[in-house]
């Protein structure tokens, strides 16, 4: 089968590689779409090592959707060839002490499934979800970012009538807008310097979309919240300048959340006698534990295909160029 291997750093190619073989308590998925995330190129620079990748070439992508073609002879749901699916990429053990604590995200003993940039992938049933037939296996692809946009919302805790910023209008942060304003927020302020993504924040529903490059995002975020701050800001963009600057952003007694991947070696200094004196609360995202199931039922209430480009296989250097220059959303692999 055809997949994308990442041979060593920065070298990737499109390989002919053995198809993975079906265990029996594992489900095969002919991969339909599989999406760029913002980690991959990480992955790619040798910046960010997933947790229990394997050595040697690896097979990338975690977002995907696709057809079963095949059901280990182990598993107990009614799973059947044909059916649609969305997939989650790694596989909590259940068993460990994180996971019997509500915190299966930090599983001791998590299974990564096979690479989902290839035609073919194998996954454990814990992992794999139907999707219902309203939605088109292009917007199935988004299931994974939408889960880590529930979680966030979990975390936030938005409140209605609350104030919100999102600084970074990629794929998360235009998915968190979304659900920002369905969560009952009354003003939504989006802060991103490419204008096309503003332009999508604006047509989402955005109430403000700030030019951070060219515009003072303090100036306009006080005018919008009479001086006060948000009282919940979600940092998307993975700029270490801005996940500091949201702290004087933010309203008496709000939150704080960084949903991005930021470098390894990258501290924010927290002035903590500022802290004390706003009552503030910072949060960070890790994944998307329990929220696979809900997120599958926001997909057909959320404006998806906006924010997805196809890119063939074949076209896979293309797509990292693309992303990387910002020239799209979310690039997808048709595969």
């Amino acid at each position: 089968m055809r997949a994308v291997v990442l041979k060593d750093i920065g070298v990737l190619e499109v390989q002919d590689v053995p198809e993975p073989e079906t265990a029996p308590d594992q489900i095969k998925v002919k991969i339909a779409y599989s999406g760029i995330c913002g980690t991959d190129p990480e992955i790619i620079e040798g910046r960010f090592v997933p947790p229990k990748l394997p050595p040697g070439p690896n097979i990338l992508g975690h977002e995907a959707s696709g057809t079963i073609v095949e059901v280990g002879k182990d598993i107990r749901g009614d799973f059947k060839a044909g059916q649609k699916v969305a997939m989650n990429f790694r596989s909590a053990c259940g068993a460990c002490y994180y996971c019997n604590n509500q915190m299966e995200h930090f599983c001791a003993m998590v299974t990564p499934n096979t690479g989902a940039m290839a035609e073919y992938a194998v996954y454990k049933e814990n992992t794999v979800f139907p999707l219902p037939d309203d939605v088109p296996l292009d917007a199935g692809a988004m299931l994974e970012p939408v889960s880590v946009a529930v979680h966030t919302m979990d975390i936030a805790g938005i409140k209605v009538g609350d104030t919100v910023i999102i600084t970074g209008a990629g794929a998360l942060g235009l998915l968190l807008l979304q659900l920002a304003i369905r969560s009952g927020a009354s003003k939504v302020l989006v802060s991103e310097p490419v204008a096309g993504k503003r332009k999508l924040a604006k047509e989402l529903g955005a109430d403000v979309v700030v030019d951070p490059v060219n515009e003072n995002l303090e100036e306009v975020a006080k005018k919008l919240t009479d001086g006060r701050g948000f009282n919940v800001c979600l940092e998307a963009s993975g700029k270490i300048n801005v996940a500091r600057q949201l702290i004087y952003l933010t309203e008496s007694c709000g939150t704080i959340v960084w949903c991005a991947v930021y470098p390894s070696d990258a501290e924010v200094g927290v002035p903590p006698f500022y802290m004390y004196t706003k009552e503030l609360t910072i949060r960070s995202i890790l994944v998307s534990p329990y929220s696979f199931p809900r997120a599958m039922q926001m997909l057909p209430k959320l404006n998806i295909k906006p924010l997805i480009s196809i890119y063939p296989l074949a076209d896979v250097v293309q797509a990292f160029e693309d992303h990387k220059a910002g020239k799209g959303i979310k690039m997808m692999l048709e595969l």
